[in-house]
Order: structure tokens, then C-alpha cells, then sequence
């Protein structure tokens, strides 16, 4: 009963996945055919609408995540760190490693190795890179031994979070070939990372209601049982003392 009730916890997974991929459909065809492709440049440019969309979404997904580690004590460690990684994920989307205050090439040796960089800047960029090393860390060991039982059970989070993961390294696929010298190449790239964010969202939405859900069932089955045992227990006490 509980794991059925845990399949179900978020019913129309198919049709959400499907409403954000032909929303990513739609919108290269409209990108690349149905307006000019000036303003179909301008829509895919680092300060375009799309590009905007990706990021607004994922804050969305960051506020959720938040929201989700609040309301969630057993899995507040696991959503914290997702919230950390996801701010991470939507300044990346958001060019902030290009901003003139960012050091050029931080995450590189070279910026390390050489002479020229302060030891001061070499402090600070390399501590930053240190917690997100020791974040990410956390983040999967806490979050490795939910694969299998979410696999086993088709919870629809994993799911989502595979459909991201291909979605987003078919984006960097195309950023790093010869199709990125087209536009539509260009199109492609920032529509597949708007729709990447949309399946982050998805994601971070439904491990909070099935796991939610999975522990109010639980909570339901034990309350059940103590029930059932307490009356069990009661019938020969009503016996003793009728006799």
C-alpha cells in the first residue's frame, strides 16, 4: 500500500514531462522559423528572454528546494545542499563567472600557479571552489543510496532528474560542436538549458511530495496498527471482566 501510494504521490509526471519538452519544441520553432532571425538572435542572447526564463525557473527551483528543506526535517541536510548547488547552477546560467568582479580562469591551475595573481585572491577563489567540492560531495553521498529504491519504485524526481541530465548534456554536446557555429545550433543550446531548468524544478517539486507523502502513509499504516493492536489487546481484558 505504501509504495503504491508513493508511486502515485505525484500522478501526471508523463504529461508535466511532455508539457516541458513541447514547450522547448515550440519555442525553437519559433526562435528559428516563425520570427526573424535578428530578433530570434536577440531572444537567445546572454541578456535575451530565454535566457532570463532559464533563470528565473531556476530560482524557482531554488526557492523549492528551500521551501522543501523548512518543511521536510529528514531531508532538510539533502534539500540545503540542493538549494546551495542550485544557486551555483543558476549564477552559472546567469553568466556570473563572466562579471568583471570574478576572477578570469579562478578554477584553473594557472590562475593559481602564477605570480601575478594576489595570494589574497588565490585565498578566497580557492576556498570558494573548496566548498563546492566539499558540497557536492555531501550531496551525492546523501543522495546515492536513494537511487535504487527510487529506481526500483519509478519515483517520478528520478526521473525527472535523468530527463535533466540528458537534456543538459545534449546543450553542452552542442555548445562544444561544429553545429554551434549555426544559429540554430545558437537556438538550440539556450532552449535545451531552459528546458534542462524546467526538469530541475520538476525534480526538486516532486522528491518533496513523494517523500512527504511516503511518511504520512507510513505515519498512517503505524497509527493503523497501533490501533488494531490496542484493540486486540482490549478484547480479552472485555472477556475477563464480563466473565
Amino acid at each position: 500500500m505504501t509504495m503504491m501510494r508513493r508511486e502515485n504521490s505525484f500522478p501526471g509526471n508523463r504529461t508535466l514531462a511532455a508539457l516541458v519538452l513541447s514547450a522547448g519544441v515550440v519555442l525553437f520553432a519559433v526562435v528559428t522559423l516563425a520570427v526573424p532571425q535578428e530578433l530570434g538572435g536577440r531572444l537567445i542572447a546572454d541578456d535575451g528572454l530565454v535566457q532570463l526564463a532559464t533563470f528565473v525557473v531556476l530560482c524557482t527551483s531554488v526557492m523549492l528546494a528551500i521551501r522543501g528543506a523548512i518543511r521536510d526535517p529528514d531531508e532538510r541536510v539533502l534539500l540545503g545542499l540542493t538549494a546551495f548547488m542550485l544557486v551555483i547552477y543558476a549564477a552559472r546560467e546567469a553568466d556570473l563567472h563572466r562579471a568583471k568582479w570574478v576572477p578570469e580562469h579562478f578554477s584553473s591551475s594557472r590562475f593559481y600557479l602564477s605570480a601575478d595573481v594576489p595570494v589574497a585572491e588565490k585565498i578566497v577563489c580557492g576556498s570558494f571552489l573548496m566548498s563546492l567540492v566539499i558540497v557536492a560531495v555531501m550531496m551525492v553521498a546523501r543522495g546515492v543510496p536513494k537511487i535504487a529504491p527510487a529506481f526500483r519504485s519509478r519515483q517520478p524526481w528520478l526521473m525527472f532528474s535523468v530527463a535533466w541530465a540528458c537534456v543538459f548534456v545534449a546543450s553542452q554536446i552542442s555548445d562544444q560542436s561544429s553545429w554551434n557555429e549555426v544559429f540554430a545550433g545558437q537556438a538550440f543550446e539556450e532552449i535545451a538549458e531552459f528546458v534542462a531548468a524546467g526538469f530541475v524544478v520538476l525534480a526538486v517539486l516532486s522528491f518533496s511530495s513523494d517523500d512527504g507523502m511516503a511518511r504520512a502513509v507510513d505515519g498512517d499504516a503505524h497509527v493503523g496498527m497501533d490501533d488494531d493492536s490496542h484493540a486486540e489487546n482490549s478484547r480479552p481484558a472485555e472477556k475477563a471482566s464480563a466473565a
